[in-house]
This record gives structure tokens, sequence and C-alpha cells, in this order.
């Protein structure tokens, strides 16, 4: 059983009221995340702090995880939207690695692109649907719900963005 399984298990029996499932969740959460987090911080003495933030926005975002889905995307989206906070607290230009499923740096040509650089370049209403269903993991329906849109007009908002996304990393836009 690879680690994403044993998140999935551990969740699910979370969510079914068992306790000890939870705190080993969260447990094994931690585990995670402070391996991803140590290889983008280069050794940074708030590792600790930032692993901390990161399993608090899990607790409290929970209810987000749609139970169909993997935990690990969801996990490491968090991770990573902390470490840009993170960065952006102390004055460094976040720059945004996606891990594969094994660990490594994606070979692609866009690794490091600064997905808030790129957000940021966006009309505010796309960036937004973009975050709350790319980064925070909500479902379109939660993220509708949260802003007061209907869910196609949400839909349409996320499609839109993205398109325009690929637009900019093409150099088209």
């Amino acid at each position: 059983m690879n680690q994403g399984d044993r998140l999935d298990l551990l969740m699910e029996a979370a969510r079914a009221g068992d306790e000890a499932a939870y705190r080993d969740f969260l447990g094994e959460a931690a585990l995670r995340l402070r391996a991803s987090l140590a290889r983008r911080m280069n050794g940074d003495a708030e590792l600790e702090d930032l692993v901390q933030e990161a399993l608090i926005a899990v607790h409290e975002k929970r209810h987000t995880l749609d139970p169909g889905r993997p935990v690990a995307p969801w996990l490491n989206a968090i991770a990573r939207y902390k470490l840009i906070d993170h960065w952006r607290r102390r004055g460094r230009n976040p720059v945004v690695l996606d891990d594969t499923a094994d660990g490594e740096v994606a070979a692609d040509g866009f690794a490091h692109v600064d997905v808030a650089t790129l957000l940021d370049q966006l009309p505010e209403a796309q960036a937004e649907a973009i975050r709350m269903t790319h980064i925070e993991g909500l479902t379109g329906a939660e993220a509708a719900d949260r802003v007061g849109i209907g869910h196609s007009a949400m839909k349409l908002r996320v499609h839109r963005g993205l398109l325009r996304l690929k637009d900019i990393v093409a150099g088209k836009a």
C-alpha cells in the first residue's frame, strides 16, 4: 500500500468517527508535509512552524475534501499554498515546484512556474475561482456557494481562467 492509500483509508475512518484514525492521519500527514516542505525550504529554520500551519489548515479545511477524491493531492495543494504564504511574509518571490507521484520534480518546462504571479494576471473573479477549486480543493458547487453564484457560473469562471492561463504561459496573452 502506498502512502496515498494509507492517507485515504485513515481519512475515511476518521470521517466515520474513528478518533484514533484521525490522530494517525494527522501524524502521517505531518510526516508527508515535513518531507515535502523540507525539500522546498532548503534548511529554513521555520520548517516546523510551517508544518504546524499546514496541519491546522488541513484540520480546518477537512470538510472541503470530496470523499471520493484522494487525500494526497489535496494535502500537497495545502502545503504549496502555505509555503507561498510563508515566502510572501518573508519577502521572497515564490517558486512553486510540481511534484510527481514519486516525489521528483516534474521535468516539463513549467515546473518552476509561479502560480501566484500567474493568477495575479487574471481578472479577480477567475483567479478566485481557480484558487478555490484547484488550490483549496473545493468542489465547484462549494466554491459557487461560497461566493454566492451558480454552479455553472463558477465552472465558466474556472474554464475561462484556465484558458487565459494557458495563453499567458504560452506567451499568447
